[in-house]
């Protein structure tokens, strides 16, 4: 089944209308900025919406930054009615916006038909245990791309070995 990629000028503004009329959205993640709690092109997040008196540390929120852009990020902190957000993919870089430009809370992430839920192990240990040292992110992180990087070669392996073995019996 094909995929109709729709950029963000165009599609952000159709998810703001959903979440105000009170609805939740399922979509697609792209870019690596939530690693490694949400994935790029697999994930896919529910944003609903929030009461704006509710935001704190550690939500998830579909923000439009200063410079414009929807993002898909982690609040740090809130004060005098700017948020600071980052990715947890993000070793540095932080973006803020206004308290009015947060549009929606992630409430959900679903992975190959599985949902990751707020109270899940996953969201609570990068929610709480993940660290906001740039160093120790980008430790982090490297290993995490690492394992991930060997767990595709693995089931790469994995893979080309039944078909191996599958050609073989369908052979004998």
């Amino acid at each position: 089944m094909g995929q109709l990629i729709i950029p963000n000028e165009i599609l952000f503004p159709h998810i703001r209308e959903e979440i105000r009329a009170g609805n939740s959205v399922r979509i697609r993640v792209k870019g690596n900025s939530m690693l490694p709690l949400i994935r790029p092109e697999t994930d896919e997040i529910e944003l609903s919406p929030l009461d704006k008196r509710t935001l704190r540390k550690g939500n998830i929120v579909l923000a439009r930054s200063e410079d414009g852009r929807y993002l898909v990020h982690r609040i740090e902190k809130v004060k005098a009615g700017v948020v600071f957000i980052r990715g947890d993919g993000n070793t540095s870089a932080r973006e803020t916006c206004t308290v009015d430009n947060v549009f929606a809370q992630v409430t959900g992430i679903f992975r190959k038909d599985k949902k990751i839920g707020k109270n899940s192990c996953q969201w609570k240990f990068a929610q709480y245990g993940w660290p906001s040292s740039p160093l120790l992110r980008r430790i982090c992180l490297g290993a995490f791309r690492r394992l991930r990087s060997l767990s595709r070669r693995t089931n790469s392996d994995c893979d080309e070995n039944k078909r191996e073995h599958k050609n073989q019996a369908n052979r004998g």
